[in-house]
């Protein structure tokens, strides 16, 4: 406001022009009118007491002009100066005025703003939609782990349970391993990419211990207790070895792209090496 202050006489737009229509729409409009009035009166264009309701303005008396009461919209005819320069200075005092904008790019108005700003807004979109595409494959990672790992530690309960009871009793039941054997499986062969990882996954699945009870004998020999105590204790490290493996697919994407380059690389030098 201090700006348009100083001024002056210049920031009346010329008569005709679009700078002057945009003046005469914006400040006389129903809601600009009271600011109008006191932009007016702090530029001391305008005598204290005017009002825009009641429609009266005391503009200052100045050489061969009266100051007697006038409406805005004849303040506005008759002393284009100081309406422009009020206006102006009103105007530019609102962010959101079309006489900014007018002023700024030659009469472009809010769509030249919008163009200008629209790479902005379409960074910003595309920013806000990374984020909450990351946190959502976030919580589905650190879901998904959390699942792994609870379909581990049932199975290895299962496991630990089913080889105790085997070693009193060759006809344990079996049940539970084999549930939780599958929930563990099925959990494996939906680990992700990269494809070095998948692989391992599939790999741990196919090859978790116990998918059938154990026996009664082995080798063509009966087992007797001690016997079965030895056979279950080579099963618990036989899982525990497994799932040493499982916990390695936690291991940075980095790392299995790594990996899966490398075994590509090893592939292509088998094939070739067999051609």
């Amino acid at each position: 406001m201090l700006l348009a202050a100083g001024a002056g006489p210049v920031c009346a737009a010329p008569r005709s022009s679009s700078e002057r229509d945009v003046q005469l729409v914006y400040c006389l409009d129903g809601p600009h009118r009271a600011g109008l009035v006191t932009a007016g009166v702090r530029l001391k264009v305008l005598a204290p007491g005017s009002t825009a309701v009641p429609d009266a303005v005391r503009p200052v008396a100045s050489a061969g002009q009266g100051g007697g009461p006038l409406t805005l919209q004849q303040w506005a005819e008759r002393r284009e100066d100081d309406f422009g320069r009020a206006c102006s200075a009103l105007m530019a005092a609102a962010s959101e005025s079309p006489g900014t904008a007018a002023q700024d790019d030659g009469g472009g108005g809010w769509l030249a703003d919008f163009l200008k700003q629209l790479p902005l807004l379409a960074a910003g979109a595309l920013l806000t939609l990374g984020g909450q595409a990351s946190e959502r494959l976030s919580a589905e990672r650190r879901q998904f782990r959390q699942q792994l790992g609870g379909d581990e530690s049932a199975y290895r309960t299962a496991v630990h349970d089913y080889l105790a009871a085997y070693e009193t009793d060759e006809r344990a039941e079996h049940t539970a391993v084999r549930a939780a054997r599958t929930a563990l499986a099925g959990t494996l062969n939906r680990v992700p990419g990269p494809r070095a990882r998948r692989e391992a996954a599939r790999a741990a699945a196919d090859t978790l211990p116990l998918a059938q009870p154990l026996r009664g004998d082995r080798d063509g020999y009966l087992l007797d207790t001690e016997g079965r105590v030895e056979y279950a204790e080579e099963q618990r490290s036989a899982m525990e070895d497994r799932l040493r493996l499982i916990s390695e697919l936690n291991r940075s994407k980095l790392y299995w792209s790594w990996r899966t380059v490398r075994d590509r690389i090893t592939r292509r030098d088998t094939a070739g090496a067999a051609v």
